[in-house]
């Protein structure tokens, strides 16, 4: 399959850059830090691997979008601007064979990325304490995520650099994206639920109920009220949850926080988060795939 010959030529060229040397070594220090910063916080206590795992995915919530994004975001512009492309396509090599082996190429770098700093994490850990079979298995799920959120952020510059002509555009488009996704999507989410269920229902409370206060939850205004807003909060709540599946940060966080927290994100439904890691890298890779199969050269 010459897709695979593709993607060995990619991988080689992904893995030796300094561009990804650079940013595997970012997520190695964030390793660290958060290794020094669970040492601070213990204090004489038995070490875990929990806190460590949440300081980490919180660095990772950050630079594995950048990571993501770098990776993918010039990987066919720069064919397009340096004239490969051409060359390349002249050869016995179809464009599917092209999009697929590049795609290949960096989900083997990044799951090489990700295991690196794994084994980074479990030889430095050892020093301390050995690891427990559950908390070696919340170790792998967590990577197993980190992969695929990695993965999600490289689809979305991947399409972009399908699209567009230039690097640089592509970038800064990549870059845009990573910030309405990163930050203002999760922060507006609630509101923007609110504004589409609309205005909460009216507090029926008056100053003749203020009077008897002992028996409000008895008069069935209230109890309509109350049932109302019940309905409402469900509304918003569903809306947000939704709308935060297409962050692919807010999903990462969720699901690590259903790894490492107690009580209620212990229960936290995270079906939604985990089949968003799945779609949405299929769905951008499928239109990048058409874009890219249809483009006049």
């Amino acid at each position: 399959m010459r897709s695979l010959i593709v993607a060995k030529k990619e991988f080689s060229d992904i893995v030796t850059s300094k561009r990804f040397i650079a940013l595997l070594a970012a997520m190695v220090i964030f390793f660290l830090m958060s290794v020094l910063q669970t040492l601070s916080t213990t204090s004489g206590g038995r070490m875990s691997m929990t806190p460590v795992i949440s300081f980490f995915g919180g660095s990772v919530a950050f630079i594995g979008g950048i990571f993501g994004i770098a990776l993918g975001f010039d990987l066919i512009t720069k064919e397009k601007e340096t004239g490969t492309l051409r060359t390349l396509l002249t050869r016995p090599v179809f464009r599917d064979e092209v999009i697929i082996g590049k795609g290949i190429a960096a989900f083997l770098a990044i799951c090489v990325a990700v295991g690196i700093t794994s084994l980074f994490m479990l030889g430095a850990l050892t020093l301390y304490y050995t690891p427990s079979s559950e908390e070696l298995s919340k170790l792998a799920k967590m990577m197993l995520v980190t992969i695929a959120y990695l993965y999600t952020f490289f689809s979305i510059a991947f399409l972009i650099s399908a699209i567009v002509k230039s690097s640089s555009t592509a970038l800064t488009i990549a870059i845009g994206v990573f910030i309405v996704l990163a930050l203002l999507l999760p922060l507006f989410s609630n509101y923007i639920a609110q504004v589409i269920v609309g205005s909460p229902p009216e507090s029926p409370i008056g100053i003749e109920i203020g009077r008897n206060i002992g028996n409000i939850t008895d008069d069935p205004r209230i109890r309509s009220y109350m049932e109302e807003m019940r309905n409402y909060r469900e509304k918003v709540q569903s809306i947000t949850s939704t709308l935060s599946i297409f962050s692919p940060v807010s999903s990462y966080s969720t699901i690590l926080n259903s790894l490492t927290a107690s009580g209620y994100f212990r229960t936290l439904d995270i079906t939604k988060n985990l089949l968003s890691f799945i779609i949405i890298p299929v769905v951008l890779f499928a239109l990048a795939y058409v874009r890219f199969t249809r483009e006049e050269l």
